[in-house]
């Protein structure tokens, strides 16, 4: 144990803000806990700014099923993981997406931007589909008005992009 002498003390006064005290303070500063009796002190505990955890879809034999990681860093976000990877089973197939023609959302169209080609000067035109489905107009390799060279700049579900897409584009 130590003991150090002031000669002014710092006292917080709520009235007048800080206030320094003439009077000589002794201050016991403990250097070294040399015993271990009694209630332990206080361990602190520093939770690290970057760490993963791993959950596996059966935790006594990881082989059989998934494993997924979260890799969290709470400089960047501390709401929740900034990565997640999902590492599957040996010999696990996904299903195949397959979209269906002919399915509409709501009976809402499907508002297609594209360029005839790829010049610099090529038409740029706009195609509204009344009762097709987003999904099977992105995967189609074909599609009735729309050229195989196109390249399409927008795509979008719902009356609003037709005017919008008309003024951007000025069409």
């Amino acid at each position: 144990m130590q003991t150090y002498e002031r000669s002014q003390t710092k006292i917080r006064n709520p009235e007048i803000g800080f206030v320094y005290s003439p009077y000589k303070i002794k201050i016991k500063v403990m250097t070294e806990k040399t015993e271990r009796r009694g209630r332990p002190a206080e361990q602190v505990f520093v939770q690290p700014e970057k760490f993963t955890r791993e959950f596996y879809e059966v935790p006594t034999k990881p082989e059989l099923g998934w494993k997924t990681t979260f890799h969290y860093d709470l400089n960047k976000s501390v709401n929740g993981p900034i990565k997640s990877e999902i590492v599957y089973p040996k010999g696990y197939k996904h299903d195949r997406f397959k979209a269906e023609k002919g399915k509409a959302y709501n009976k809402q169209p499907v508002v297609l931007v594209f360029k005839t080609s790829n010049r610099s000067n090529a038409q740029t035109k706009i195609k509204v589909f009344a009762n097709e489905n987003i999904d099977y107009i992105m995967s189609a390799d074909k599609l009735v008005g729309v050229p195989e060279t196109a390249i399409i700049l927008e795509c979008g579900v719902g009356e609003g992009f037709i005017e919008t897409w008309k003024s951007k584009y000025s069409l």
